[in-house]
């Protein structure tokens, strides 16, 4: 069981409803009352003033980690250097946070290009490319409802607006793919070269094993003794 000085983190990695809890104990006030009162109210635990000093310092250090965490997420000029100062402050945590970049040149690379397919118009969308499932079509009114002059006003204006409304999700989903695939094709591209330079050296001359002038004694040697 871990110590109580540890219940911040362990809130951390609950789901909801936890999550909301986690936020608000930014507020030093409601975090105080969560990992100190709470437990005493609800689990009748005393703790003891050394218990508390360790419970708020650890909750103090993790509020360090998580103010330097969101300037880092922003990625504005120095976060890579900034991240470091994560790793220091809690190397097991930041080991397995995706906020930390473990390969910053490649990552930099990678947002590079992005930024480059960013800047690319993609091809309108092709015209039977993707399908939804819509929740009304002309069968969703009866025939006696479409006698009405008012109920046929009603099935056009609402399936033209569910027309249009379902274009525009397409659109987004087709312009998303399409950058996803320029990404990959332009990152191939990027690395194909490095790649084809592995393979050729790979098919250059087969290592041949020449033997040692120890080991050409010690046959010549075997060979003496045999011929003799």
């Amino acid at each position: 069981m871990d110590p109580p000085w540890k219940a911040y983190n362990i809130m951390q990695k609950m789901d909801y409803p936890y999550e909301h809890i986690v936020q608000s104990m930014k507020d030093p006030s409601i975090a105080a009352f969560w990992l100190l009162t709470m437990p005493q109210i609800v689990g009748g635990l005393e703790f003891d003033d050394e218990t508390k000093q360790k419970i708020w310092w650890q909750y103090k250090e993790s509020m360090r980690y998580d103010k330097l965490r969101d300037v880092v997420a922003q990625r504005k000029p120095g976060w890579e250097h900034l991240q470091q100062g994560l790793m220091t402050l809690d190397p097991e945590r930041a080991r397995d946070d995706p906020v930390v970049v473990k390969n910053i040149p490649y990552y930099k690379a990678i947002k590079a290009l992005e930024m480059e397919v960013m800047k690319l118009d993609p091809p309108p969308r092709p015209r039977k490319w993707g399908e939804l499932n819509l929740p009304l079509d002309a069968s969703s009114w009866s025939q006696d409802d479409l006698k009405d002059p008012k109920k046929l006003y009603e099935m056009t204006v609402l399936l033209n607006a569910q027309r249009e409304m379902a274009d525009k999700i397409l659109d987004a989903q087709w312009e998303a793919k399409w950058r996803q695939d320029k990404l990959n094709e332009m990152l191939e591209e990027k690395v194909r070269p490095y790649i084809e330079k592995a393979e050729k050296v790979g098919l250059s001359e087969p290592i041949i094993m020449h033997p040692s002038d120890d080991n050409n004694k010690r046959k010549s040697r075997q060979r003496r003794w045999w011929l003799f």
